[in-house]
């Protein structure tokens, strides 16, 4: 057995850099000709039956309003190629552009059931109807069943990894890119 003699105090402020590495989605959303999308960390499986998720929010964010305003939002898993345009999405602000998807390089469908956009690009997507929200701390905890969701084929049960690399966010340096990483799959 491993054992570490000496842990140090981690300070409060960083104490949600612990459970980095995660794997950032784009969580998007819509009201009227709105359309938002921000890279998110904080989302979560919380109940198997029925299907639902947990994503956290700042009220400082464009697509908490949307979120709020429409009550749907989409979970997007977005490939390693493709994290300069998350990185764009999670650190430039929407409240000056009508699509920051589509500003992104990202390309936008409407979802199979909500009324929603989906990046086209993603891996996977989930379409979420949101049934209760919580405000807690600097953030808002949005409670969402899942109506439907839709993945490649190389997920079967859970990723196989064949075609699909996710994205880490480890949360190091100034240079928003420099935040995510592409790890190295074992087969």
């Amino acid at each position: 057995m491993r054992s570490h003699s000496v842990l140090k105090k981690v300070r409060r402020d960083l104490i949600h850099r612990i459970f980095y590495p995660v794997v950032p989605i784009i969580v998007t959303s819509q009201s009227g000709k709105r359309i938002g999308g921000m890279a998110a960390v904080s989302c979560m499986p919380i109940s198997v039956n029925p299907p639902l998720v947990g994503i956290s929010i700042s009220p400082k964010n464009r697509t908490h309003g949307l979120v709020e305003a429409s009550g749907c939002f989409a979970l997007n898993w977005l490939d390693a190629q493709d994290i300069s345009k998350v990185a764009y999405c999670g650190f430039v602000s929407g409240s000056g552009v009508r699509d920051k998807i589509s500003a992104s390089g990202f390309h936008i469908r409407q979802g199979t059931e909500l009324s929603l956009p989906v990046i086209s690009e993603a891996y996977a997507t989930a379409e979420c109807r949101v049934v209760d929200r919580f405000v807690l701390g600097d953030h808002d905890l949005f409670i969402g069943e899942v109506v439907v969701a839709y993945a490649t084929d190389d997920f079967d049960q859970y990723w196989l990894f064949r075609e699909y690399s996710p994205i880490l966010y480890i949360g190091l340096d100034d240079d928003p890119v420099r935040k995510f990483i592409k790890p190295k799959i074992r087969s």
